[in-house]
């Protein structure tokens, strides 16, 4: 029989006490904690639905729906989805109980539910242990040992390492428990990035990154998406990016140190990105209320940085590379030059004539109308050019007339010699 208190209680909140036997006490383990747990058997059908059980982490309700429903297959069962949010009950069990959870999640595996199932947004257990658990390193072997995937994506293309990397507290069980079970550390999401901004984006955490660097293999030149704050455009950027705009001093100092991620980032670090990071951090300094010497420190890294890669022969900022990349921008405008149609410039007296066509069509009979000042500029400049090239034809009939046979025909010969001149010149 319930004791008075639970009576006392109910009646207080209006519930009505469940009926239990207090000869039938679960004691049950928490394996996150190591401690028992005692829970008391329904003997009645529970005054909550399996839905709010899950949520709730009831796991005596839980075992009471999974024990006494007869009329459907408890695989079928554990599998149905809420109506309301459309999500299995190992998500709702994961996404609401921060406590106690091993238990919850071992018994709902243990009778069929689907370590793989997602909800409404592409995602699965596997990926919301890490945002909900405190400590969801037990919870994510017992997913993987029911076939989770360790490379599940999301909506956004996040994978369990996404998330682990983001959210856990510390980060490395987890990260690396998904790497000894096959997680690629380098996939990336919709925004191009991969588990290792998501980690600088988590705090500065430089054992985790040092595993994920030197011991997974992570890929330090992935370039990720960035919005510009003041452009509102996207812009790409590698981790040193990343670090600048999280101010992560120890990891950025870690890269810079380490010969695995400088051979990798001198391939892509280019100087707009370190120009950007720089203006970020300065920001970032300008807006502190405490005269924190952090950002003073980062910026003496990013320049020693870049003084590091100005050296490097081989990376983008190099001397070298720098002329190469502006002579190869030269030469590409002037092919995009070269290529264009050569432009003609028109005459005056070729851009008088389709006028005049247009006015002709537009009014084939003429119209009386006043004429105006730059049609009578026009008429006249036409009449000047007429009158010139007919006194100059007179001229040179003129001067032929006084000439003798003779001279007329040495004339005629320099003006062949000049005209052969001209043509082979030409071609």
């Amino acid at each position: 029989m319930p004791s008075l208190l639970t009576r006392t209680f109910a009646l207080l909140n209006n519930i009505k006490p469940p009926t239990t036997d207090q000869e039938n006490v679960l004691t049950v383990i928490n394996t996150d904690t190591e401690q028992p747990i005692q829970l008391v058997n329904y003997n009645t059908k529970p005054d909550v639905s399996i839905w709010k059980a899950a949520e709730l982490g009831d796991l005596a309700a839980l075992q009471y729906y999974i024990h006494h429903t007869s009329s459907v297959d408890p695989t079928t069962l554990l599998n149905t989805r809420d109506p309301d949010t459309d999500c299995t009950l190992l998500h709702l069990v994961v996404s609401n109980n921060h406590q106690h959870i091993v238990p919850l999640v071992k018994l709902l595996l243990e009778h069929g539910a689907d370590a793989s199932a997602r909800n409404i947004y592409n995602v699965q257990a596997i990926h919301m242990v890490s945002l909900h658990c405190p400590n969801p390193l037990t919870s994510t072997e017992l997913l993987l040992d029911y076939k989770a995937s360790p490379n599940a994506r999301d909506g956004d293309g996040w994978t369990p390492l996404h998330y682990a990397a983001r959210f856990c507290h510390p980060p490395d069980p987890v990260l690396r428990l998904l790497v000894d079970r096959g997680a690629d550390v380098n996939l990336t999401d919709a925004g191009h990035k991969s588990p290792l901004f998501g980690l600088l984006a988590n705090g500065d955490l430089t054992s985790a990154l040092d595993f994920l660097v030197h011991t997974a293999k992570a890929d330090v030149s992935i370039r990720g998406d960035f919005l510009d704050q003041v452009s509102r455009k996207t812009r790409a950027g590698t981790v040193v990016l990343q670090a600048a705009k999280y101010g992560r001093l120890e990891c950025l100092s870690l890269l810079i140190r380490s010969n695995v991620a400088m051979q990798q980032l001198r391939r892509v670090l280019n100087q707009d990105e370190l120009a950007y990071s720089q203006a970020l951090v300065k920001d970032q300094q300008s807006r502190s209320k405490n005269t924190d010497t952090k950002w003073d420190l980062i910026l003496q890294l990013l320049q020693e940085l870049e003084d590091t890669l100005e050296r490097d022969p081989l990376s983008l900022l190099s001397s070298r590379n720098k002329l190469l990349q502006a002579n190869a921008t030269t030469a590409s405008e002037d092919t995009s030059n070269a290529s264009r149609p050569l432009q003609r410039r028109h005459t005056l007296i070729a851009m008088l004539g389709p006028m005049r066509r247009k006015k002709m069509i537009a009014h084939p009979h003429p119209i009386e109308r006043k004429t105006s000042a730059t049609s009578k500029l026009f008429r006249k400049m036409s009449r000047m050019i007429k009158r010139a090239k007919s006194d100059g034809q007179a001229t040179i009939q003129q001067q032929q007339q006084q000439q003798g046979p003779h001279q007329q025909e040495i004339n005629t010969t320099a003006t062949n010699n000049n005209n052969v001149r001209s043509n082979g010149m030409t071609r």
